[in-house]
């Protein structure tokens, strides 16, 4: 994935030293990264987002620790994202005379087979929606993540 290098890499430059980063993005269940069948990624590029890439979420874990970013947890969205996605389609469909009348029969129509259509995608497995949270390889300061140091507190009291 030509772009994730330079992405990732970005971000690590934007980064504060003791800054956390929070990644929300769309994968693919493939390890081997093919090309979507059936003429979804060829549509998707053309309508929806021109340049896009889905990578396979250790492709997005290694890109990201290359580029001194150290993965400290990862979570999955994929079956809460099926259902939002076909809320949203739902919902665009129960609002198609406005949507019509703001954006057209054209691209209503896309936008309405797109929901649609990664609604069932993610319902299916073929792809995911992955949050990966992640911080500077090298800080200087060993922050605890927000939310986690009560956590680790109790953990090692309880253990004393």
């Amino acid at each position: 994935m030509s772009n994730l290098p330079l992405y990732f890499g970005k971000i690590d430059r934007l980064l504060a030293d003791d800054g956390l980063v929070m990644n929300h993005g769309i994968t693919t269940m493939d390890p081997q990264n093919r090309a979507v069948g059936m003429g979804a990624g060829a549509f998707i590029d053309r309508y929806i987002f021109p340049h896009g890439e889905l990578p396979h979420l250790s492709l997005a874990v290694r890109a990201m620790s290359e580029q001194n970013l150290e993965v400290i947890d990862v979570e999955s969205l994929r079956f809460h994202y099926a259902k939002t996605l076909g809320m949203w389609a739902s919902r665009l469909e129960a609002a198609r005379d406005l949507a019509r009348s703001l954006v057209g029969e054209r691209r209503y129509r896309t936008w309405l087979i797109y929901l649609a259509g990664c609604a069932h995608a993610f319902s299916r497995g073929w792809i995911s929606l992955h949050q990966i949270l992640a911080a500077k390889s090298q800080r200087a300061a060993m922050t605890p993540v927000p939310g986690r140091a009560s956590i680790n507190t109790r953990r090692a009291s309880a253990c004393a």
